[in-house]
Parts: C-alpha cells; structure tokens; sequence
C-alpha cells in the first residue's frame, strides 16, 4: 500500500533532521576504535567504503494518472559480505521495490520545478568504531510526520546488534537513557494534552491518560550520535493537540545516569544561598546584608519543577524583595561549575518566557545545590551555591539565625519601650525605643553567644546609641516558632537608668507600604 500525498513542510523538516547524512556521498571507511562516549566518524583516508548506495534517484516524473511525482531516492548499501549485511541490504530495498520501482521508469515530467506529490527517502549514519547506527527515513508527502526504521550493525565482526548491545559498547547504561527519554517524551505529551484541554478538545482532568509509553524497549528506536557526547532517539507519537502523528527526538547525555529514587525529598525543598560567584569574584550575600532563596516545587507535567527565585536586600528599617517563578524541566546530563567540579547526572533547566536568560540547577556530591544564571550580555553569568534553609543556621556565616532577619514592630502601638528593631544577615541591628523622658535609635552587632530557655533562644547583642554611649545589657528572646516576643535591655542616659523586661507581641515587617522612618 502507497503512502503518498502532498509533499510540502515535511521535506524541509526531513532535510533539517538528517542534515549532513550522506544523501549524495557516502560514509566511508570505517572508524577507528573509541571507548569515549561520543560518536567517532569514519577514516576518511580508508579506501574501502563502508556504507554506499544501493539506489540513487533524483528526478520529477509524470505518473499513468497523470500526476506528477517528486522521487528524492537515497537507500544505503552496507558493504559487508556477511549474512546479517544481506539481509539489512535487502530490507533496505524493499523500500524501493515497494513505493518507488514502479515510478522509476516513468518519463521526466516537462516542468521539473512543479509537482502535485512526492517520494522521499534519505538515512544517516552515525559511528562508534566499527559500529554503524544506521537511520533510514521515508517520507510520502501530505501532513503525516516521516516513518524512521534503524538497524545498528558491527562491521568488524559482520554480526547486527541490537540498540542496548551497541549502547552497552560505548559504556552507556541503556535503563538510564530510556529513563531519562520516557520522562523528556512523557513531558511533551503532557503538554499537549495540556493544549488541547485549554483548547476544549479534551475534558479536564484528563492530563495524566495518554500513553505511559510507545515503545517496549529501546531496541524498537532509531538513534543519532552527534560527536559531543549526546544520543537523540526518534520516538513517534499521536499529538493530541495537533490531531497527528508527530516525531519527537529528544537528545540525551550518553553518560546520563539514573536519578536518585529519592531525588523528589533531596531536591524539592527551601534552599538559600550561601555564595556567589560573578565575575571572577566569591563572597557571601548574608556580608551584604542581601539574602537569595530558591524555592523548588513539583509541578503537574511530568519531569517539570516549579523554581521561585527570591532576591531579598534587607534596608533598614524594611526588606526590598523581588521573586520570579520558571518552570524547570529535569533532564539527564551533570553540569560542570565554574571550579571544574562536576554535578550528579542531571539538572534543571529554567529558560525565562522571553529566552533570554536561563537557570541551570544541579545538585553536587555534598548535597548542595549550584544555580548558574546566564544572560545575552557579556559578563552576567552568575553562580550560586545553595543550602537547604533548614540547615542555615548551622552554616556559621552569621551570628543572628536566618529566621529573624527583617524588621519587626511592636503589637502595642501605645506600649512605652522597643517600636520596632531589625536584624540584618550581616549580624548587625538597630532598634528605636521610647521611654518617658527619653527616646532615640539605638545600633549594634550580634555577640554571637546564645543562651537556651524554656521559652526559646536568647540571644545577645551589643549596642550603643548615636553618641557613642553603650547598653549595659541587651538581649531578646527567640520564640521556637522563630518570633521574637521579648527583650531585656538596660540603658543609662545621663543619670537616669532605663530597665525593661516586657514582653510585646511583635511582627515582621515586609511590606514597603509599612516603611518606618526613625
């Protein structure tokens, strides 16, 4: 049975997928041996052929209906004397025998430039030593995505191999590749589900019911060796949001390893920033007095992580804040920081709806999480190294827990004594209060000693007033619920000792329309 019809988009997306194959010349010799996980080209100085063509056809032809068709013909020839080579070569002729032979000796139609359908057929082949993935694709025309059919073969030993077998020779691991290629191809099915439910071409809730798999095995796919280290398989799929069958060919790390069984725990969680690297330079944004926390989440496409990235500068007495969401997509592959060291075998990537900038998260050995964030300008590659919020506190970089950074002011507007006090990363803070026959601002630091009761932490600073003058004693208590709701403080103006111990119920102040002026 003929598959034909208009020819048209699908012979430029056919070109643009085997760009390179091989259409008028041949691969030739084999290549030398290579245990690198990338595809090694032939030896072009070899004088023996490997892979020639058994059928070449160019031309427009006028059919006995009267149509005019296209023929686009190239059918590869393995040059093997081995039984496995005969029979591929000779599955590979059917194609010809089958869809093409018929119009082969048809006369050339008057206007080559002009047909009403077309037949195309084309392959790639692709290398790693003497072994040859070899992709054939066939196209008839009309709107249905192109039919792929692949082989792999060894010429050394003449034998055909399966997809896993010539996987498991350039020490890939082939259940980490089909990992990582069901969720990328599970994730775009999703999607267009997700298009055709907003479209009202399928009932809501109907997201998660489309096919959980196309293929039974990785032997069932066609492939594709790029020379960098990646694979692409063609996998083909129904769209439902195109109402067509579609080609998807994801491209995978060869060196893709398996996720973690419990990547979901490790990952989706709070984390904040404890370096930056930009420009060559490293520093702490807690010395800043600035604060970074990435917020990773799972979202309802497969393979896909919600990323809030929060940028905090704390002034004081407020917090200026600024948080852009993405959606990531997990994919297999480790990335490689700006000090050469290596993350586990997959990351996050988060391009902005404008695609001008993109996240890359990974998660490395010590269980830390790197975000490196690059733009279109020179120069605006920023690295940062993440810890889960949870085990800030532990970090050491300063002495005032992460949990009470910002401004806070008292419930009780009325209430002599602390308005309002803030804390800053940097270990600083400032607190203005208003006693009976004084008031003014006072600042310090963190000492860095804390003290444990039965109602929290206390913890204790050292400040002085705008003259200089010192506090005898200052401290505040932190709740367990990370609210402070207490302060001890003694302060001497001149003559008169000030001596509080209350304990008002405060609040934290984030908001920029609740800026207080001292």
């Amino acid at each position: 049975m003929k598959h034909i019809a208009l020819c048209g988009a699908l012979a430029v997306l056919l070109a643009a997928l085997l760009a390179g194959c091989g259409a008028r010349a041949a691969a030739s010799a084999r290549p030398a041996d290579s245990r690198e996980l990338k595809s090694t080209p032939p030896d072009s100085m070899h004088a023996t052929a490997a892979i020639t063509e058994q059928y070449t056809l160019e031309k427009v032809v006028q059919a006995e209906n009267g149509s005019t068709v296209r023929l686009n013909i190239h059918l590869p020839r393995l040059e093997s004397d081995s039984a496995d080579a005969a029979r591929i070569n000779a599955e590979l002729a059917r194609y010809y025998e089958y869809d093409v032979q018929e119009y082969a000796d048809c006369p050339e139609a008057a206007d080559p430039d002009s047909w009403d359908i077309c037949i195309e057929m084309n392959w790639n082949a692709s290398w790693y030593g003497d072994c040859v993935s070899l992709v054939v694709s066939s196209c008839y025309g009309g709107t249905d995505a192109p039919f792929y059919q692949g082989w792999c073969f060894d010429f050394e030993s003449g034998n055909q191999l399966t997809v896993t077998q010539m996987l498991q020779r350039m020490g890939a691991d082939p259940a980490a590749l089909e990992e990582a290629l069901y969720r990328d191809v599970k994730r775009r099915d999703e999607l267009d589900r997700q298009a055709a439910i907003e479209r009202g071409m399928l009932p809501t809730g109907s997201l998660k019911e489309g096919n959980t798999a196309w293929w039974t095995s990785l032997d069932e796919l066609p492939f594709s060796l790029d020379g960098k280290g990646n694979i692409s398989f063609v996998v083909r799929r129904f769209s439902a949001d195109w109402e067509q069958y579609v080609d998807d060919t994801p491209t995978i790390p060869l060196d893709a390893q398996p996720l973690p069984q419990d990547w979901e725990w490790q990952v989706l969680a709070e984390w904040m920033a404890v370096t930056a690297v930009t420009q060559g330079e490293s520093y702490a944004p807690a010395d800043r007095n600035e604060s970074y926390t990435l917020r990773l989440e799972k979202a309802e496409i497969t393979g896909t992580v919600t990323v809030s990235f929060i940028r905090e500068t704390y002034v004081s007495p407020q917090i200026q804040s600024a948080v852009e969401t993405r959606t990531g997509e997990l994919n297999a592959g480790a990335v490689t920081g700006w000090d050469g060291e290596k993350s586990q075998g997959w990351n996050l990537t988060c391009l902005s709806e404008d695609g001008r900038s993109c996240w890359t998260i990974s998660m490395m050995e010590d269980r830390s999480l790197r975000m490196q964030s690059t733009g279109l300008k020179k120069g605006s590659e920023v690295w940062y190294v993440f810890q889960r919020t949870e085990a800030w506190d532990d970090i050491g970089y300063t002495a005032i827990p992460r949990r009470l950074w910002g401004t806070y002011r008292a419930g009780d507007e009325t209430a002599k004594g602390i308005r309002w006090m803030t804390f800053l990363p940097d270990g600083s803070c400032c607190m203005s209060v208003e006693w009976d026959g004084w008031n003014g601002t006072l600042t310090g630091t963190a000492e860095g000693t804390q003290g444990r009761t039965e109602d929290g932490t206390e913890l204790h600073f050292t400040l002085t007033d705008t003259d200089g003058r010192p506090c005898e004693f200052w401290a505040i208590l932190l709740n367990d619920d990370g609210s402070p709701s207490g302060c001890s403080l003694k302060y001497r103006a001149g003559e008169v000792l000030f001596d509080r111990d209350t304990r008002p119920v405060y609040w934290k102040n984030d908001s920029p329309d609740l800026t207080l002026v001292p």
